[in-house]
């Protein structure tokens, strides 16, 4: 194994940091999609805007089963990788992005047909409903290509290469920034596509992404090597990137469904409301891109150490993470406490949008350092490979959100759907690290090494 992405020697804590920057910079960016979509539609109006807020819920369901099915194969790659078993890593590769090609064309199909009464039941009224199919459906289509962008990335996390999704993921963006609003305002002679011309922007540029992505391994420029003449079908590798990915699929499509009524809720208090929480959701994503770049690391470095069958670089590592976490996710809690408005009107100059979006940010605020401890730790019980006490975890945080939100509304209004995130992050994070001190996420045949 070429020593750089050796995970499972050296420095622990250069190995976190080395590996999480390339990936909070490519989380930037994949974030800077939505941020910048979101500026241009915002020049549309609020109804688009609310078209495309209460679109995210439904999207980001089938974005969890992408990222669940990538954490089943970075975690599979990674310990397979830290065992020294190469044969099984590239095996798991070629499975994994066959998978995803399959599964995202059975995601976009699915997307189309049930996303109308999805979004009627969310509460999308008839007049931004056409707004909403229109944006979403190409979304949708596009699915194949974030399915593969996901797989393909993981796999070369899980080798240790962060640098070369990071590029890819940068030169996509930049093609999103030029397409944008040239397809949605059609400039230089390109007809003026609107909403629709954001999304087809998107798909454009991941398509892009998620080919560089794939072009790379298939090159064989890492510890991973595809040869598809030398591909052979095994069940039990799709079986296990199944058993691995399922809970964490599990848990991402917990967050989407707990998003979806949360924006039911939301709903209920009127459009500018909607347009406000959907401009809070994106920023949330941006809050918390420090502490994606850790998780990815994390499951990473875990996996192989785990794999290697040294249990205390792996407690290190979380440890590490989780420290770091605390301290980012405080300044970036701090900057959006104090200034608020700010990156509010960065998305749209309706003053009512805006009065929502600061009373948001001054209550969300304070709880992004406890869902920084609690994404951390969790994100070690995925490497470690107890994915299904990550999802049960996460699901325990979401119910309490949204049976704190659902009572807390009625008496507390809009204001009271923002104070239960912030109570459910406090008592979430108390669980997780309760359960990290017992033993239940360390594999059985490591129990001794405790």
């Amino acid at each position: 194994m070429n020593k750089k992405n050796n995970l499972t020697q050296g420095s622990i804590l250069r190995n976190l940091v080395f590996l999480a920057l390339p990936i909070m910079v490519g989380m930037l960016l994949q974030t800077a999609f939505n941020i910048i979509d979101t500026i241009f539609i915002g020049m549309l109006g609020a109804e688009a805007l609310a078209a495309v807020a209460i679109t995210f819920p439904v999207v980001f369901i089938f974005i969890a089963l992408a990222s669940g099915l990538a954490v089943g194969s970075t975690t599979l790659v990674a310990q397979a990788i830290g065992a020294k078993n190469y044969k099984k890593a590239d095996n798991v590769a070629e499975h994994s992005l066959i998978l995803a090609g399959m599964v995202g064309i059975i995601i976009a199909v699915l997307g189309i047909i049930f996303g109308e009464p999805i979004f009627v039941f969310m509460g999308a009224t008839p007049e931004i409903l056409e707004l909403t199919l229109l944006y979403s459906n190409t979304i949708f289509i596009g699915f194949i290509f974030l399915f593969i962008g996901f797989i393909s990335q993981g796999i070369m996390q899980a080798e240790g290469n962060s640098k070369t999704p990071m590029i890819n993921m940068a030169i996509s963006v930049v093609i999103n920034i030029i397409l944008d609003p040239i397809m949605i305002f059609g400039l230089f002679g390109f007809p003026a596509l609107g909403i629709f011309g954001a999304a087809l922007a998107t798909v454009i540029s991941r398509s892009i992404g998620a080919g560089l992505n794939v072009w790379h391994i298939l090159k064989s420029r890492g510890i991973i090597k595809i040869k598809p003449k030398d591909f052979s079908f095994k069940p039990k590798i799709l079986k296990d990137i199944f058993f691995l990915g399922a809970p964490a699929s599990a848990g991402h499509l917990t967050i989407s469904v707990g998003l979806t009524l949360v924006m039911s809720f939301v709903g209920g208090f009127g459009i500018f409301a909607l347009a406000a929480y959907g401009i809070g959701t994106r920023l949330d994503s941006l809050a918390i891109l420090p502490i994606l770049g850790l998780i990815s690391a994390t499951i990473a470095i875990v996996g192989q150490n785990i794999g290697a069958k040294k249990l205390h670089r792996a407690k290190k590592t979380i440890f590490y993470s989780t420290t770091i976490s605390a301290v980012l996710m405080t300044l970036v809690a701090a900057i959006l406490f104090l200034f608020p408005k700010p990156f509010f009107e960065l998305f749209s100059s309706d003053k009512e949008v805006v009065s929502i979006g600061i009373v948001y940010l001054s209550i969300i605020a304070f709880s992004y350092p406890f869902r920084g401890i609690l994404m951390t730790i969790s994100a070690g019980f995925q490497g470690a490979g107890k994915t299904f006490l990550a999802m049960v975890l996460t699901g325990v945080y979401w119910v309490l959100i949204i049976v704190l939100a659902f009572f807390l509304k009625e008496n507390q209004g809009l204001e009271g759907i923002w104070f239960a995130f912030l109570f459910s992050a406090l008592a979430g994070t108390g669980i997780t690290v309760l359960v990290y001190k017992t033993s239940l996420w360390i594999p059985k045949e490591l129990k001794q090494i405790n």
